[in-house]
């Protein structure tokens, strides 16, 4: 019997799951960052990476098909044998960890800035650990409801956020290809990063009750993202002057920032507080993915003790040490680049081995 039958989550939780670890801090950044590199075009940058990702998503898809009942770590062991497989799935673990731990730092330098200023970070994290660890500890399901709920929970947000069109300048976006096509093709490697969490596929595959309709999810899920991060940038580019995008951090806080009511003076902690549901969702499951790859690698079966050493590792480095916003947007950097590898070659490689192991495997077997 299927070990993941107990926990089966249905079509509209994988691809809200998916989704919803995709749209974190890109929301935020994405709309300045591919303004840096192709101004107003950077629109089209975001098409291409969607296009991109997309085919690399299906590539997961079709790697999981190959043995619906198996997790990426019996993929790994059973075509790289034993040994190789578990160097295979210690690498995963890391670049998962890399994930986790570049977004909760991310997420704690949002909420110190924005939200509590005087607030020590490690009491913040101490806070921020409760929700984690019954969210890692819950499973999948538990996962994939939860973003279920903070989807229709915040589903107004983007709704919020066409206000600011009222004093849009259209004319930004003219001309088309204003420096050709080459900063739109150099500005995709960002656009790719801010569509990273498809990666999680692996893990809610052999979970999903109706797998023959997972390529059809991740690619909605896809296009989901796809149109947030289109709304927002778009609305980012013909409210802010070209030029003028670049010099904000957080270009979409600064939209809501004008946003004034006769009894609230600074909305946007009021609209970051509802964001930090879509930011939560962005970080647990890449702390899942570490720990309960863990958890296979010794063969323990959802034990909490992974979780419970990396929260409290969490913690002790916010009371001994905080990090700068330098340092964590390095750290986040690095992520990107290690994404590279680990999420959009290396589905592309293990799809073609797979298929040529399985070709050879039947013309011996005639």
């Amino acid at each position: 019997m299927n070990k993941c039958v107990k926990r089966e989550i249905s079509l509209l939780q994988y691809i809200l799951t998916i989704s919803g670890v995709q749209v974190g801090f890109g929301v935020l950044t994405l709309p300045r960052e591919v303004a840096q590199g192709a101004s107003t075009d950077g629109w089209i940058s975001i098409i291409i990476g969607w296009a991109l990702t997309t085919l690399v998503s299906l590539c997961i898809v079709q790697i999981m098909a190959k043995h619906p009942g198996d997790t990426l770590f019996d993929m790994l062991t059973r075509y790289l044998g034993k040994w190789v497989g578990k160097a295979g799935m210690v690498l995963w673990i890391l670049y998962s960890l890399l994930a986790a731990v570049s977004l909760v730092f991310s997420l704690l330098l949002v909420v110190h800035i924005w939200i509590l200023p005087r607030t020590p970070g490690y009491l913040i994290m101490l806070l921020l650990a409760i929700p984690m660890y019954m969210l890692t500890h819950g499973g999948v399901r538990i996962i994939s409801r939860y973003a279920v709920f903070h989807f229709f929970f915040t589903l107004w947000m983007p709704l919020l956020l066409f206000i600011p069109l009222k004093d849009s300048h259209w004319v930004y976006l003219l001309p088309l290809l204003k420096e050709g096509w080459l900063p739109i093709f150099n500005t995709v490697k960002s656009t790719i990063i801010a569509f990273l969490g498809f990666e999680f596929a692996f893990v809610l595959y052999p979970y999903l009750n109706n797998k023959q309709s997972a390529g059809k999810g991740i690619f909605i899920a896809n296009v989901i993202t796809l149109f947030i991060y289109l709304q927002i940038t778009l609305v980012c580019f013909v409210y802010f002057s070209p030029d003028g995008i670049t010099e904000f951090l957080w270009p979409t806080l600064s939209l809501v920032t004008p946003f004034h009511f006769s009894f609230l003076e600074r909305f946007e902690i009021i609209f970051l507080s509802f964001y930090l549901f879509v930011i939560f969702d962005s970080c647990i499951p890449y702390i899942f993915t570490a720990t309960d790859g863990i958890n296979q690698l010794f063969n323990k079966k959802g034990g909490p003790l992974p979780i419970w050493i990396l929260l409290s590792a969490y913690v002790l480095i916010f009371f001994f040490y905080t990090p700068s916003s330098y340092q964590i947007d390095a750290l986040r950097e690095l992520w990107g680049k290690t994404s590279y590898f680990f999420v959009f070659i290396f589905p592309v490689v293990f799809l073609l081995y797979i298929t040529v192991c399985q070709r050879w495997q039947r013309r011996r077997s005639k």
